[in-house]
C-alpha cells in the first residue's frame, strides 16, 4: 500500500529483426500489432500497484546456420536492489526458419514513476536439448522509451541486423465512464447568491484527486452537464472513496462547501434511480438539509483520450526543475546546509535530481523550445536532452538584486541545460554565485514556464511541461502562487513540488493540492494541475505517477 503504478496494462511486441549496414532497420514496415492471443484484460482491476504487459518476439535474415540450430530470445529486467539484471521469460525455440516469430508472450509491469529497463539477449540453440550454443546479440532499452517513440523502436541485434520493438495498449485503458448529476432544493445562506457547481474527486490517504469540476449553475436545481472520467483510475485506487461536492461560488471570498456525498463505482454501475440519489452532507458528516440531494440522471461507457495515444501522437514532456536557494537552506558552504555538497557524497537537492529527472528524459523531445527536431527513422538524431533549469530566493548577478525566478546557468543563460549532467553542473556553479536570501517564493517560476505552456496552447506543437520545484517549504506568497497555478490550469502544464528537509513547515505547500483554488480575480481552477510530496515519501507517494492522469485530462478538455 501507497505504491500507486500508474498508467495501464500494455502489450510489448518485440518485432521481426531486419536486415541493416549498421543502424536500425526503417520502421515503415512494422509488425502487425494485435492483442496478445490468450491475456483476459479484466474489467475490475485489483490494486495490485503493478500493472501487466506482454511481450512477443519475431524476426527475420537469421543466418542460415543458426537457424539450423535454432533461436530463443530471453528478457531479463533490471532489480534495482542489486543493480543486476533478473530473467523474467524465455521464448519457445525455433528451428529452420531464418524468419521467426515466437508465439510465447511474457508479461511484465510498468510505471509512469518507476524505470523499468530490460535486457533482451538472442541465443542460438543447438538442439532440442535447449542448451544455448551461443548469443547472437542482445538490446538494452527501458518500457518508457519505446513508448516515447509511439510503442515503436528500432534497435540494432548484430552488425547485419536490428530488432524492432512494439507497445500495445488494451482496450480498457481507453474506457470512460460518462455521468450526468443534478441537484435538488440546493440553498445556502442568506446573505450569498446561490452559484452552485460540483466536483467529483477521489479521496486516498493524505490526498485528493479532482477528476471533473462542472460549471456554475444559480438555480435551486441544478442540471449540470455531463462529463467523463477515466475509469481505470477509478479503479486503481479501489481503496479511495469517491466523492462528489457540492460548492457555491463566492464573489471576492473563498467559495463555500453547500454538501457532499459519498459513492462508489458499484453503487454507480445500479444506475439512474432511488438507489443513487444522495443526500448531502457537511464534512462533519451531519445531514445539511432534509430535502438537499444530487442525483445521477445518466451513467455509459464511453471512448476517451489516453496517456499512451497523446504521446503516440506526437506530444512530447518538456522539464524544468526549479531550486529553492534561499537563505533558510543554509551557507551552501557548512555541512548542516541543505545545499552542502561533500566530496563523496550529494546534496539533498541532488539527491532528488537524480532520482526524478531521468522518470521524464525518456519522453523529451531532445530539443531546445521554439526549435524543430531532426528525426531519422522516427529517432531523433540529438542524443541529449535539453532541460529547463531555474533558480529562486537569491541574490543573482550583475547587482546582486533579489530574483524570484534566474537561469542557473548564469545570467547569459537561455536556462537550458544539456541533459541531467548539464543540470548539476548548473547547480553546483549557481549555489555558490549567488548569495541566498528570502523569502520562499516560487510564483515566478511558474508564470515563466507557463508562458511556454501558453503559447504551445495556440502553436500545438506537441509539448506538456512538467515543472519540477524542489523547496525546503516556508511559502510566504500563497495568494500569488495559488494565482499562478489557476493561471495555467487551463494549459498543457504539470507542477511537482518536493519537499526537502527534516522538520520543515511544508503546509502551505500541500494547501495548494486543494482542487477549489481560484485566482484573485476570480477564476476558478480549471483541472488540478499541481501535486506535493516530501522527500521522505518518493517511493510511496503517487505524486509522480498522477501525471499520465493530468495528461489525459488537458487531452479532453482540447478535444472536446
Amino acid at each position: 500500500p501507497g505504491q500507486v503504478p500508474w498508467v495501464v496494462s500494455n502489450s510489448i511486441d518485440i518485432g521481426r529483426v531486419t536486415k541493416t549496414t549498421g543502424c536500425p532497420s526503417s520502421l515503415s514496415n512494422i509488425f502487425h500489432l494485435r492483442e496478445p492471443n490468450g491475456v483476459v484484460w479484466p474489467r475490475a482491476i485489483t490494486a495490485s500497484k503493478s500493472l501487466a504487459k506482454v511481450i512477443s518476439c519475431s524476426f527475420r535474415n537469421v543466418a542460415p546456420s543458426e537457424a539450423a540450430s535454432g533461436i530463443r530470445a530471453v528478457i531479463y529486467r533490471l532489480q534495482e536492489s542489486d543493480n543486476s539484471y533478473i530473467e523474467i521469460a524465455q521464448t519457445e525455440t525455433a528451428f529452420e526458419q531464418t524468419n521467426v516469430s515466437f508465439q510465447h508472450r511474457c508479461p511484465l509491469t510498468y510505471r509512469f514513476d518507476k524505470l523499468e529497463r530490460l535486457k533482451i539477449s538472442v541465443y542460438c540453440v543447438r538442439d532440442d536439448s535447449g542448451v544455448f550454443s551461443h548469443r547472437i546479440g542482445e538490446i538494452f532499452t527501458d518500457v518508457a522509451s519505446i513508448m516515447a517513440k509511439g510503442g515503436i523502436l528500432s534497435l540494432p541485434l548484430s552488425p547485419s541486423a536490428a530488432i524492432d520493438i512494439y507497445i500495445t495498449v488494451p482496450g480498457f485503458y481507453s474506457h470512460y465512464v460518462k455521468l450526468k448529476f443534478c441537484g435538488n432544493h440546493l440553498q445556502v445562506s442568506e446573505h450569498l447568491p446561490l452559484a452552485a457547481y460540483m466536483i467529483l474527486v477521489l479521496r486516498i490517504e493524505n490526498r485528493t484527486i479532482l477528476l471533473y469540476k462542472s460549471e456554475v449553475i444559480k438555480e435551486k436545481n441544478p442540471k449540470w452537464k455531463e462529463f467523463s472520467v477515466p475509469l481505470y483510475v477509478i479503479q486503481f485506487f479501489q481503496q479511495g472513496a469517491l466523492q462528489i461536492h457540492c460548492y457555491n461560488q463566492n464573489v471576492n471570498a473563498a467559495d463555500t462547501l453547500i454538501g457532499f456525498c459519498s459513492t462508489s463505482m458499484a453503487q454507480l454501475e445500479r444506475g439512474v434511480g432511488a438507489l443513487n440519489s444522495y443526500m448531502l452532507m457537511n464534512f462533519e458528516g451531519k445531514r445539511v438539509h432534509e430535502k438537499m440531494s444530487v442525483d445521477l440522471e445518466l451513467m455509459e461507457l464511453v471512448q476517451g483520450e489516453t496517456f499512451f495515444n497523446t504521446v503516440k501522437e506526437g506530444t512530447h514532456l518538456h522539464l524544468t526543475t526549479a531550486i529553492d536557494l534561499t537563505a533558510s537552506n543554509g551557507n551552501p558552504n557548512q555541512p548542516g546546509s541543505l545545499h552542502f555538497i561533500h566530496p563523496h557524497t550529494h546534496s539533498p537537492y541532488m539527491n532528488v535530481m537524480l532520482r526524478l529527472t531521468p522518470l521524464f528524459l525518456s519522453y523529451m523531445a531532445n530539443t531546445r523550445i521554439g526549435t524543430r527536431p531532426i528525426w531519422v527513422n522516427n529517432l531523433s538524431v540529438n542524443a541529449i536532452e535539453l532541460l529547463g533549469a531555474l533558480g529562486f530566493g537569491a541574490r543573482t548577478e550583475p547587482r546582486f538584486e533579489l530574483s524570484q525566478c534566474f537561469a542557473l546557468n548564469g545570467p547569459r543563460g537561455d536556462a537550458q541545460v544539456d541533459g541531467i549532467n548539464g543540470l548539476l553542473d548548473a547547480y553546483r556553479a549557481a549555489r555558490l554565485m549567488v548569495q541566498p536570501f528570502a523569502p520562499t517564493d516560487f510564483s515566478e517560476v511558474i508564470y515563466h514556464v507557463s508562458k511556454f505552456a501558453k503559447a504551445e496552447s495556440k502553436r500545438r506543437l506537441g509539448l506538456y511541461f512538467v515543472l519540477l520545484i524542489l523547496t525546503d517549504g516556508g511559502l510566504t506568497n500563497p495568494r500569488r502562487t495559488i494565482d499562478a497555478i489557476v493561471d495555467c490550469s487551463p494549459h498543457p502544464m504539470s507542477i511537482i513540488a518536493v519537499g526537502i528537509g527534516k522538520d520543515r513547515d511544508f503546509s502551505s505547500v500541500k494547501a495548494l493540492e486543494s482542487p477549489v483554488l481560484k485566482h484573485a480575480d476570480g477564476r476558478p481552477l480549471v483541472r488540478q494541475n499541481f501535486q506535493f510530496l516530501t522527500v521522505d515519501s518518493l517511493d510511496s507517494d503517487e505524486a509522480i505517477a498522477l501525471i499520465p492522469l493530468q495528461v489525459a485530462q488537458w487531452k479532453t478538455s482540447i478535444s472536446g
